[in-house]
């Protein structure tokens, strides 16, 4: 059984795997996802949810799902008739050819408090997002997870609008990066002023020990896909979790450190 306050009330380093294991796995697939819940010392899963056009949060990273699916169409113009067949694993391999894009009410049914839940939101837009952030809440009550899921956003507006309608009893964090993708405002954490996020997920060039002690907030780092990137982050002050490709890896160095 998971509980996200641990992540808050001791010295424990969260083990997340990026995308469930993507490593070897088709990325926010069932597949991927269980094996995560196959290994102990895995505390959790990463995982990117949108809002597509008939209502349902459905579990992809990417806005456009060309690079998953072959399909050049944009999640929140699709109904969920249009993508639930869609085979989401064969880019991966041939192998994984029956694996396909997963709701996030699969998650929350296939493993319920088996492992936590870092819960990004996907806001293709700076505002309107109250319809999301409402429904991801209302599914998280329903199944009895608050104290199972965190939830993170690069956009602190729609972070900000989650917050205020779960009455910040969920922890949040904003999710960032040095990208020209990134609005400049928000590249290295100074969206938490907006969303009043409990704590920080930087991209791992941004976990130095001087941004750590500016920031003064528990932190996550993404992705951490190596064992001397691993070893840097952890000797660092404020750092909650690590999040990888291959959390075995990140969990290997766990074990190292503690002998």
């Amino acid at each position: 059984m998971s509980n996200i306050y641990e992540l808050f009330d001791n010295d424990k380093i969260f083990v997340l795997g990026h995308r469930g294991f993507s490593e070897e796995y088709p990325e926010n697939t069932m597949v991927s996802f269980q094996a995560c819940a196959d290994e102990e010392g895995v505390d959790g899963v990463e995982l990117d949810i949108h809002r597509c056009k008939s209502g349902e949060l459905v579990v992809c990273h990417d806005f456009n799902i060309k690079r998953t699916t072959g399909v050049d169409r944009n999640v929140e113009d699709m109904t969920w008739d249009e993508i639930k067949n869609l085979d989401a694993g064969s880019f991966k391999d041939p192998k994984f050819s029956g694996a396909r894009i997963p709701l996030l009410q699969e998650l929350f049914s296939s493993f319920s408090d088996r492992f936590c839940y870092d819960i990004e939101i996907k806001a293709p837009k700076t505002f309107g997002h109250k319809a999301i952030c409402n429904d991801l809440w209302q599914m998280i009550q329903d199944y009895k997870l608050e104290s199972s899921v965190m939830v993170s956003s690069f956009n602190p507006v729609a972070l900000r609008r989650f917050n205020r309608t779960c009455w910040y009893s969920v922890p949040t964090a904003d999710i960032f990066c040095d990208d020209d993708s990134i609005p400049k405002a928000v590249r290295h954490g100074n969206g938490r002023y907006v969303s009043g996020s409990s704590y920080l997920k930087p991209e791992r060039s941004q976990v130095t020990e001087s941004n750590l002690n500016k920031w003064k907030k528990p932190v996550i780092s993404w992705t951490i896909n190596t064992v001397e990137e691993a070893e840097r982050i952890l000797a660092l002050p404020y750092i909650k979790g690590l999040i990888g490709n291959n959390p075995l890896l990140i969990r290997g160095v766990l074990e190292a450190l503690k002998k």
